[in-house]
């Protein structure tokens, strides 16, 4: 723990609180991470260090990491790479509270549900180029 103060530069009785209340908020999240991931092992430090850049630097709260955990329900071996990408591409966008990821995946729903709308009816106005071989054919019908 004495590495953890000298690192923050703690001095004063209040920054040494502000630090333990920092650090149980974030035991806390993490204890919640890995819950919902069903993982009952300790963190890596790797691990542990996107948990800090996702909370520390992008300042997101468990609701928005909870849903990018959701985004991962259909990878098969979807891992904390997988979730930063996701919550980088989401701090990178300006995507801050939970209302604006969800308005950000409905938009990209609503596109992809048109694109297919689009490809569904351009292919029944699909036509085959005739090729004739000699024009002399051409008019014999």
């Amino acid at each position: 723990m004495q590495s953890g103060w000298s690192k923050s530069k703690i001095k004063t009785f209040e920054e040494l609180d502000e630090y333990f209340s920092k650090q149980e908020k974030i035991n806390v999240l993490k204890k919640e991470i890995t819950n919902k991931l069903g993982i009952f092992r300790p963190l890596t430090s790797f691990e542990d260090e996107y948990i800090l850049k996702w909370t520390e630097e992008y300042g997101y709260n468990m609701d928005i990491i909870e849903l990018a955990l959701k985004r991962s329900v259909l990878k098969s071996n979807a891992g904390f790479k997988y979730y930063d990408d996701v919550l980088s591409d989401w701090h990178a966008k300006g995507l801050t509270t939970p209302e604006q990821v969800e308005a950000h995946l409905s938009s990209i729903t609503e596109k992809k549900t048109r694109a297919k709308q689009v490809q569904t009816m351009a292919k029944q106005y699909e036509f085959t180029q005739s090729t004739f071989d000699s024009f002399e054919n051409l008019y014999d019908n």
